[in-house]
């Protein structure tokens, strides 16, 4: 094989990885812009809110920015919202969507805060809730999360302990555990065995969902 041809080839993915990476930005700045508008506040009302700056504000509405985990926290919790919704999707829809495996991108957990592994999401965008696949977890704890929501975890593979406010559950292979996630909550893997788990949310930020 050409060396040469190798080379091509991995600045065309680190291309690739660019493009990818510059639609998420475009596409989580017009969901701040959307909810930033329908929560009736200006960006110097959410700059003040959020304690982030109004330029900065305005250049990750335009995907001119890319916000760290700690200013995204700080934005959803000025909209009232989390920051799972956020990277997420929020669009709405009557027709059913298949999500194919190859439709889908494996990104860093990281972009979700402190988690380690990869991440993928595998509802459509237009999901009144988020489902995350996860593949690893940190092998001890770390922060609390608290957010406004409900969330249930099912471990596919593997086994998770679940610390809820100081209570931990030991996780195995087709257990879940769901919670309110005003509790602070947190997660980290009891085996060596690559964890693997889904992550359903419902949010503020998600449309209700009704059952006939």
């Amino acid at each position: 094989m050409n060396p040469e041809n190798l080379v091509d080839g991995a600045a065309a993915a680190r291309a690739d990885l660019r493009l990818d990476d510059a639609e998420r930005m475009q596409r989580l700045g017009a969901k701040i812009r959307v909810l930033r508008k329908e929560r009736g506040l200006t960006l110097k009302v959410l700059a003040q809110l959020s304690g982030l700056s109004h330029p900065f504000l305005s250049q990750v509405e335009r995907g001119q920015a890319r916000p760290s985990m700690s200013s995204l926290h700080q934005i959803s919790e000025a909209l009232g919202t989390n920051a799972s919704w956020l990277l997420a999707g929020s669009e709405n829809t009557r027709e059913a969507t298949v999500v194919r495996a190859s439709d889908t991108s494996v990104v860093p957990a990281s972009e979700l805060g402190d988690m380690d592994g990869v991440r993928r999401v595998v509802a459509p965008e237009a999901s009144p809730f988020q489902v995350v696949e996860f593949s690893g977890a940190p092998d001890s704890f770390r922060e609390y999360w608290v957010h406004d929501g409900f969330e249930t975890i099912y471990v596919i593979s593997g086994v998770v302990d679940v610390d809820l406010d100081g209570e931990i559950f030991r996780l195995e292979p087709s257990d879940s555990i769901s919670y309110d996630t005003r509790q602070p909550h947190r997660l980290r893997a009891a085996t060596e065995e690559t964890v693997k788990l889904l992550m359903i949310e419902a949010s503020p930020g998600f449309t209700n969902v009704r059952l006939r």
